[in-house]
């Protein structure tokens, strides 16, 4: 290193060193031999005290986001007067779905359910946790007695 150092302060030293390696658990004698033993079952904290260091924490962040007024289109459409047709006990619907991104033209995924004390009728896509529409009915029905979608248009049959 290229400054003197005498016997004193280099057994001061020496002992320093020992005395680190003992505070890690690490016996010098072992170490010359090839038999060091570590203990794997420490923390990374236990080994950052250990060599005299310690990890920062990490302080929580405020963060504020700001959300854009969204147009929800799980709101309640009325039904238009010219697509049903009501016959004694039964109400026939038609409802165009073609420009809704989220069915399929075939129908496959779609799930209708009979919500409100059946005075609103959900359309439902598999995957999705909230109905892709919901239309008033404007009356009760009792059941939906068959349904199908035909290239984006879904044709219905309810009992009122």
């Amino acid at each position: 290193m290229g400054m003197p150092i005498d016997s004193n302060t280099l057994r001061t030293m020496m002992n320093q060193i020992q005395s680190q390696f003992d505070e890690m658990g690490i016996d010098p004698e072992k170490m010359v031999e090839g038999k060091v033993e570590l203990n794997l079952e420490a923390t990374m904290n236990d080994i950052a005290k250990m060599m005299g260091g310690k990890f920062p924490k990490q302080e929580p962040v405020e963060v504020e986001i700001e959300t854009k007024d969204e147009i929800n289109e799980s709101e309640l459409v009325p039904l238009n007067e010219d697509d049903i047709f009501i016959n004694d006990d039964l109400m026939i619907l038609t409802i165009d779905c073609s420009r809704m991104a989220d069915i399929d033209d075939s129908g496959k995924g779609v799930e209708i359910i009979l919500t409100s004390d059946n005075s609103v009728l959900s359309l439902m896509v598999e995957g999705r946790p909230r109905p892709v529409k919901k239309y008033n009915l404007g009356r009760v029905v009792t059941n939906i007695e068959e349904w199908s979608i035909n290239n984006g248009i879904l044709d219905m049959t309810l009992n009122i």
